[in-house]
């Protein structure tokens, strides 16, 4: 199936230009494509956050979308590279567990991008992004198929899967990614407001439970209890809470200030929504 846009998600920054030089060489194959940067502000190296980021955006985008994803701090290694296809859509990146997160609650196919037909003739061993991802994206774009590329994948790699433990009356999470506002986005949810009580559908597995009584949210660290708010102008001044973000994940957050800075909170440390 033909793409008309492909999705770009890099580490690279917008001050080198790298990711300039991927878009030249998929416009070199096709030059009709809609190029869509997602995001090109992943710290370096930062694998999980590219994972995150790639799960958020995902079902925005047209169903027969192509994304091109290189967090790849293995460049060079002999770490493969993927053809991933969820439904229509298509991934193109390196095996490092980037696209970990797509498959939760989805299935998922893949192929190694082994076939020098769909590589540039030359391929360098620090930029895979140009000589290897790009050129595949762009001819995924026209149609080519996974088996076109290489051999099934048969094992991939594959991140921790984020906390998100339900039990009889608590709910077990972690802090899984902060954006640039200082809002801290948790492995809690999927969280949907069915009336006056909160259904929990977990993003990772297929547990879900109903909250019918108000839930507090307990931090480990700094060791407080936060309540959970409907909008950030629900919050008192000086003040954080909890939030259902747009991703149907819960989030700490305050109102015009960062709650990560506040808190002194940051990805991996533990939380728990507790209710009566």
């Amino acid at each position: 199936m033909r793409a008309n846009c492909i999705v770009l998600l890099t580490d690279f920054g917008v001050s080198d230009p790298y990711v300039g030089i991927m878009k030249g060489v998929i416009n070199q194959i096709r030059s009709d494509l809609q190029l869509i940067d997602l995001s090109h502000q992943i710290l370096p190296g930062d694998i999980q956050e590219g994972a995150f980021q790639l799960w958020q955006a995902a079902g925005y985008f047209p169903p027969e979308a192509v994304f091109l994803a290189v967090v790849d701090p293995g460049v060079g290694t002999n770490r493969k590279g993927l053809f991933v296809q969820r439904g229509n859509q298509v991934f193109i990146g390196p095996d490092n567990g980037i696209f970990t997160y797509l498959g939760y609650k989805s299935a998922i196919n893949a192929w190694e991008l082994e076939n020098p037909d769909y590589q540039l003739a030359n391929v360098s061993n620090t930029f895979h992004g140009r000589d290897i991802f790009a050129p595949a994206a762009a001819f995924a774009a026209m149609g080519i198929q996974g088996e076109q590329f290489g051999d099934v994948a048969r094992s991939l790699v594959h991140l921790p899967q984020p906390v998100c433990q339900i039990e009889k009356d608590r709910l077990k999470g972690e802090i899984l990614s902060r954006d640039r506002f200082g809002n801290l986005i948790t492995s809690l949810g999927q969280f949907h407001q069915k009336g006056e009580d909160l259904e929990i559908v977990s993003w990772v597995d297929d547990s879900c439970l109903i909250i019918s009584s108000d839930p507090i949210l307990s931090l480990e660290q700094p060791g407080m209890d936060l309540p959970l708010v409907s909008t950030f102008t629900d919050i008192p001044a000086g003040s954080c809470a909890g939030l259902i973000g747009s991703s149907g994940l819960l989030e700490i957050v305050a109102n015009q200030r960062s709650a990560a800075d506040q808190l002194g909170l940051d990805r991996g440390d533990q939380i728990t929504l507790t209710w009566k």
